[in-house]
């Protein structure tokens, strides 16, 4: 490689090391600078969301203990309980006006209820396991339900049936103020339950567990009437139960929480008290209205709660935003096709959407932290993970963005840093090929006049005048130029002497010549008397086949004769083979062959020898 290249190559790479290292440390550290921000913003909104979400939960907590404590709950729980009792008397229905409740009620359930159920379930559901047998329960549930004039969905806006009942006087002088504190606090429903029986005698919305017992009912294995038992069970009037989210039937087997206290009439307890969770309040928090740029989480964060089940509790801001997107991303991890209908029928992800990652297996064993992996999706992001301190409720909060977009500066930095670099490497080059050639264009220059020197041209001019190392060789040649030619003229002095001398001592090399010659002849006569000795001894090469047919003998002196000889003998059926180096060589070594092939001779044919370390001793 000429030293041109060298010296460029040279320069490029301390420069393009330089650039290298500089642009890797600034980009490092702005990543790792961006990180620690993004980390600290996702700990910011957690702790805020946290707190919000643990304040509400307190909030319910204290709000139902305080609504159950209320008088008038206290009188509704007792008025309808009694109007609940006596409503089969106080209707005086014969049996024609019964079978037509039935009837109303059975085409409810069939028209209405299993055709909303049916697609939320893994199986079709059976009218006779959702349906109460209780003809008490049938007759309350055709009035304010079957016969209710209102759609599903609204049956919560009628206030009376106008049928003078004691039940009916208790709900149209109770149920416009329980609903009026339902809409005004966001819960999806409110119930009242007899202590003794488990009938729910009263709820605002009417869905099909109205008026069922939670004791032995359709519904007996529901998480709300584990949230009924609890609260039965207890004696504390301040108690409150409450239950995680699970599939609930009469909701149309969408997820439902709920949370229980004691309803007490002084020291004994007649009733229950219970909230259905309000889904969509812990949404608005955790989404912050669906306005997540604000609080700092961009394009692609999220905050959301996690159950112990490993499924969400709040809605996937993707859903919410991009449906399209999300299904076609939670398809391609492997969600399962009956959870992704569940999710598209209820256009909910809460209780369906599994979110079993680093972070919420690392937060559901009780540790708080930030990590980098991926999420439900699939996709990688930035995650700040801790408990939440909810009393009955095995919940984390997660805090979340979207690692590429967490990172979309410094990868706008990268880009920036390769385009610099890319221009710079181009300026690199440039500079160290000028750099190159100022060093070597000289140096060239003055090789081309040191070949002319080498070549006997000594008349070449040597014009380069510098003050660097370069220049002072310059100058060397030159000195060097101008000796050169003084010996030159003192050598053709003496190469002319010298002639005259070749050309006398060639005579008498002549003569000598003549001389050796006539020796050399001799002496090759003997040479080539000794080669027939040599030959004489050796087996020809037909022997040799004839003993050995697979085979040849490759035997090259290196002058005429040899120190080298090979050597065979045949006895019976046993071939003796040597091969031997003596000592010497030409016709001396040739001499110690045949001593040697002789020995050989005497061991096998007159001793009887035939095993080689006998032989050679």
């Amino acid at each position: 490689m000429r030293i041109g290249i060298r010296l460029a190559l040279a320069f490029f790479i301390v420069a393009f090391v330089s650039v290298s290292i500089v642009g890797y440390i600034s980009y490092a550290e702005a990543r790792k600078n961006l990180q620690e921000g993004s980390f600290d913003k996702l700990r910011a909104v957690r702790e805020m969301k946290a707190g919000q979400i643990e304040d509400y939960f307190g909030l319910i907590q204290d709000q139902i203990v305080t609504f159950s404590e209320n008088p008038m709950i206290i009188e509704a729980m007792t008025e309808f309980e009694n109007g609940f009792n006596l409503l089969e008397d106080e209707l005086q229905l014969n049996k024609s006006h019964r079978d037509s409740a039935d009837q109303r009620l059975e085409n409810y359930f069939y028209n209405e209820y299993l055709v909303r159920l049916d697609p939320n379930m893994k199986y079709h559901p059976n009218i006779k396991d959702e349906i109460s047998s209780n003809e008490k329960v049938r007759l309350l549930q055709d009035l304010y339900i079957s016969s209710n004039p209102y759609p599903v969905g609204e049956k919560h806006h009628l206030d009376s049936v106008g049928n003078s009942t004691s039940y009916d006087r208790a709900h149209q002088k109770y149920h416009p103020v329980i609903r009026n504190f339902l809409d005004k606090f966001g819960y999806y429903d409110i119930f009242l339950v007899d202590e003794a029986t488990g009938n729910i005698v009263y709820s605002v919305f009417k869905e099909v567990d109205f008026g069922t017992s939670l004791i032995s009912g359709p519904f007996q294995h529901t998480n709300l009437a584990r949230v009924f038992n609890e609260s039965q069970k207890n004696d504390n009037k301040d108690f409150t139960s409450i239950v995680d989210f699970e599939p609930y039937h009469p909701s149309y087997n969408a997820p439902a929480s709920f949370i229980a206290s004691p309803i007490y009439n002084d020291t004994t307890q007649i009733g229950v008290l219970i909230f259905q969770m309000p889904i969509h309040r812990i949404d608005d928090v955790m989404t912050s209205h669906q306005k997540w740029a604000d609080v700092g989480l961009g394009e692609t964060g999220e905050t959301y709660i996690v159950g112990d089940d490993y499924t969400l509790r709040n809605q996937s801001r993707f859903l919410i935003e991009d449906s399209l997107d999300y299904f076609k991303l939670i398809k391609g991890i492997g969600v399962p096709e009956s959870t992704i209908v569940q999710i598209r029928n209820f256009n909910s992800s809460i209780g369906l959407q599994e979110v079993k990652t680093q972070g919420t297996e690392a937060a559901l064993a009780g540790e708080t932290g930030e990590k980098i992996f991926q999420d439900y999706r699939g996709v990688p992001v930035l995650s700040a993970y801790r408990p939440l301190h909810i009393n009955g409720l095995d919940w984390v909060i997660m805090s979340e963005i979207d690692e590429e977009e967490a990172f979309s500066k410094v990868y706008a930095l990268r880009s920036k840093i390769l385009l610099i670099m890319g221009g710079m490497v181009i300026l690199i080059i440039l500079a160290s090929f000028s750099m190159s050639r100022a060093i070597t264009s000289p140096v060239k220059k003055l090789t081309g006049h040191a070949r002319l020197l080498a070549r006997g041209n000594m008349d070449v001019e040597i014009d380069i005048a510098r003050k660097d190392e370069i220049g002072i060789l310059a100058i060397s040649f030159r000195k060097m130029q101008a000796s050169v030619k003084r010996l030159i003229n003192e050598l053709k002095d003496i190469n002319q002497d010298l002639e005259n001398k070749v050309i006398e001592r060639t005579r008498e090399i002549q003569l000598q010549k003549d001389k050796v010659e006539e020796q050399n002849r001799e002496i090759v006569d003997s040479i080539n008397y000794a080669q027939r000795l040599q030959h004489a001894i050796i087996p020809t090469v037909e022997e040799v086949n004839h003993e050995f047919p697979d085979s040849f003998v490759l035997f090259r002196p290196k002058d005429i004769v040899s120190g080298d000889f090979y050597w065979m003998v045949s006895s019976g059926d046993h071939v003796s083979v040597a091969v031997a180096d003596c000592t010497g060589h030409g016709v001396p070594g040739a001499m110690v062959s045949v001593v040697g092939a002789n020995s050989l001779n005497r061991c096998v044919k007159e001793f009887g020898l035939k095993q080689p370390a006998q032989v050679l001793d």
